[in-house]
């Protein structure tokens, strides 16, 4: 029997030691995180309502409920990054119980920790669709294991109007069904409170994206927004803000961020979370700069109409479709290989890393078409790396790094 981890616990303690671990000017960087998780961990010990979710959701309207969610991706996220292998643990409990090699390993390490206890059982489980099937099937699965109720809201792939209208009767449907199974009310003022927050912030992100753009990057890379889950939130605008201030200031000295910047990268997909250093080790061995990522460029754009709570609704509908991996990952590929081509351009990048995570299957079935999409249209080369995101135990750090030298050793020469 393995012993007994309140996971939980982990996550609220870890991240307020990340925060805590910096000088008090620069503890908002961190501030985010542990907030969130901290609010977490009062809410399971208060036995107040916690909910699970995926990242592609509107954090804006828990936040005003007052219910944290917990995102999965971001549990797997953790447990492969800090000591202990509690990834390894619970990926391994997943296969004891006959789930599946090929399953997303961030769905995995979510049913082991479900499975052997280690995660408590959530009020109710509500998330968006998007933006993989995978996490509609195991949210799925978890809900009858457990026996909470589900909301799984249906994201169709369009963008156009009438497509944001239908998803914005979704999020009514989703606040419908949090006050049935929580008692809690969405209070309209609130709820207002919480988007001015939130416009705030994803004001300021753009800005910051804008600053990314410049030659050379005033501002460190960012793999994961905490947009995903701190929209709305006072600690989210400061992060964003101070960001966007700094990255001012390094533009006037007219340095980059980083020193020695020869190669812009973007990340069309996500990262090693078992090999956090991998990309210092880019920058240190290369000069190559990741720029843009999947999940910490936001492009969402803040919600301009908050006269009512349908429009408010409208924007969210809007942001949902635009989420991060949603983006990229969801719908049509034209979608997201035009998104891929403007941002090659507008972010002035010279090489595109794509990492193949062995669970998502859609990014192996479209490979060779989005690289030759990037080479036929921009002449940017793509590197194609073969990864699992949460579990180093698939391919080795040092394969995946071996291979990363011999593309950039070959482009450079």
């Amino acid at each position: 029997m393995a012993e007994k981890t309140d996971v939980l616990k982990v996550m609220a303690f870890a991240t307020n030691m990340m925060m805590e671990s910096q000088p008090p000017e620069f503890r908002w960087r961190g501030a985010p995180l542990a907030k969130h998780w901290g609010r977490i961990s009062d809410a399971i010990e208060q036995g107040a309502p916690v909910n699970w979710t995926s990242f592609c959701g509107s954090p804006e309207i828990f936040r005003a409920m007052g219910i944290p969610s917990i995102m999965q991706d971001e549990v797997g996220l953790f447990c492969a990054m800090f000591p202990g292998k509690l990834n390894e643990k619970y990926i391994d409990i997943a296969h004891e119980h006959l789930v599946a090699d090929h399953v997303c390993s961030a769905q995995k390490i979510m049913i082991g920790a479900t499975l052997c206890g280690d995660m408590p059982p959530p009020t109710m489980i509500v998330h968006a669709g998007q933006p993989c099937d995978s996490t509609l099937v195991t949210y799925s699965a978890i809900s009858q294991y457990l026996g909470v109720p589900l909301l799984t809201l249906d994201i169709p792939g369009g963008r156009d109007e009438r497509v944001v209208q239908y998803v914005a009767d979704e999020l009514e449907r989703m606040v419908a069904f949090i006050e049935e199974h929580t008692g809690r009310k969405l209070e309209d003022d609130k709820l207002k409170e919480v988007m001015e927050y939130s416009n705030a912030a994803h004001d300021y992100s753009l800005k910051v994206n804008e600053l990314t753009k410049l030659v050379p990057c005033p501002l460190p890379r960012m793999l994961a927004t905490p947009l995903m889950d701190s929209a709305g939130t006072p600690e989210a605008l400061e992060m964003y803000r101070n960001l966007y201030e700094i990255g001012r200031a390094v533009v006037e000295i007219g340095k980059g961020y980083v020193p020695n910047q020869k190669i812009r990268a973007g990340l069309f997909s996500t990262w090693v979370s078992a090999d956090v250093p991998l990309f210092d080790w880019l920058e240190q061995e290369f000069g190559v700069m990741v720029i843009n990522t999947m999940l910490g460029t936001d492009t969402t754009r803040p919600t301009e109409d908050l006269s009512s709570r349908r429009k408010i609704m409208e924007g969210l509908a809007r942001k949902q479709l635009n989420a991060p991996m949603g983006r990229e990952c969801w719908a049509s590929i034209d979608h997201w290989f035009d998104y891929a081509v403007s941002t090659c351009r507008e972010w002035k990048l010279d090489v595109v890393l794509m990492t193949l995570h062995i669970g998502c299957k859609n990014m192996w079935a479209v490979q060779k078409l989005f690289r030759d999409k990037i080479a036929d249209e921009l002449g940017i080369p793509v590197l194609i790396v073969e990864v699992d995101f949460f579990d180093g135990r698939v391919f080795s750090s040092e394969g995946i790094r071996a291979h990363i030298s011999d593309f950039f050793n070959t482009m450079m020469a």
